[in-house]
């Protein structure tokens, strides 16, 4: 099925760019060996591009993702400087300086990229894949291929690869085994308009808040619940202020490694070579690192007793309600439909 594209008039990226400011060669399956990853005594002639993201230095974006970054590209001659946790600003800001030219590379979630081009926006968009197997086949595919590389010709913004980022479940200090059990929590989500349709359809209250301010806002009662990769959880410890981990499992989640199509020009064909190889290398590596954790983490949350771990969850009420109501609620919802098809 080929889609059909949606142009935007001229003002795309000015509104972008004014929305963006509003909000705060390797096969799939090979081992990267992250083990060995050492830093690098940067080259005085190196090219330096500056890499931002929102995550703490121990989160494997940084620790996994970014460190195979540096590692493969100094052969290359090039030096790779990271800025995490939100030194260069969040990810609004981020795109921003991307788009302009003040920085050269950065993660960026789906909701935040879709301010630019909104089909972007898909893969934050609940029940879209059930595993990581999913996710890989589709984000890897033709489907999202042609998505951004219409955004790319539209906005000059391009999504050089697309990291597992982790699954999102919901902690709070209630047993949540079905949609009703959500009823009259506050459940913290980022601040981006996608999870507020998400949580309504699903029977819950989103309530926008920084990652930063959650955890006082749950020991404070501000809010009740909040949705998380196990990762991010662990991070965080929110398992210090919730008494469950609720196995929703709502959202197998990407975040994009974004850069602009005037970077990738100004690379010669050999550091564009070696640009997409380590990039690829990179996204292998988050990916095994983030699905280690996970699992090492509830294992140990289990053994510790850290957290009550609820796995009775009725997850296909959650998936039936989406898949009644969400499609409709979008203005991508046919490519929703589309994604879920094609890995199915």
């Amino acid at each position: 099925m080929t889609r059909t594209a949606r142009r935007r008039g001229p003002g795309t990226l000015l509104l972008a760019a004014l929305s963006a400011l509003a909000l705060a060669g390797c096969s799939l399956w090979e081992p990267v060996d992250v083990s060995q990853i050492e830093k690098h005594t940067v080259d005085p002639d190196a090219r330096v591009i500056r890499f931002a993201h929102q995550y703490d230095p121990a989160h494997p974006v940084e620790s996994c993702g970014a460190a195979t970054l540096r590692t493969e590209l100094a052969d290359d001659g090039i030096a790779v400087e990271t800025y995490p946790s939100g030194q260069i600003g969040g990810e609004g800001e981020t795109t921003e300086q991307i788009a302009t030219g003040g920085l050269e590379l950065g993660v960026v979630g789906p909701s935040f990229l879709g301010i630019w081009y909104p089909d972007a926006a898909v893969l934050d968009a609940p029940y879209l894949f059930t595993d990581v197997d999913q996710f890989d086949e589709a984000t890897n595919g033709p489907i999202m291929a042609e998505v951004y590389d219409e955004m790319a010709e539209e906005t000059g913004l391009r999504v050089t690869s697309t990291w597992y980022y982790g699954t999102r479940h919901i902690t709070s200090n209630v047993e949540i085994d079905e949609p009703d059990d959500l009823a009259g929590l506050k459940i913290r989500t980022p601040d981006a308009p996608l999870y507020i349709t998400s949580f309504a359809i699903m029977h819950g209250s989103a309530t926008p808040m920084a990652l930063s301010e959650a955890y006082l806002g749950l020991q404070q009662g501000a809010i009740d619940a909040q949705e998380n990769p196990i990762p991010t959880i662990d991070v965080q410890k929110f398992y210090e202020v919730q008494e469950y981990l609720n196995l929703t499992a709502h959202m197998v989640q990407a975040v994009n490694i974004v850069t602009s199509e005037r970077f990738m020009e100004s690379l010669t064909p050999a550091e564009r070579e070696g640009m997409e190889d380590a990039l690829e290398k990179a996204r292998i590596a988050t990916r095994d690192c983030i699905v280690e954790a996970e699992e090492e983490t509830l294992r140990q949350w289990a053994e510790e007793d850290a957290i009550t771990i609820n796995d009775d969850v009725d997850v296909d009420a959650f998936q039936q309600l989406i898949a009644d109501e969400f499609p409709s609620k979008v203005a991508w919802g046919d490519l929703y439909l589309e994604l879920q098809e094609s890995v199915r």
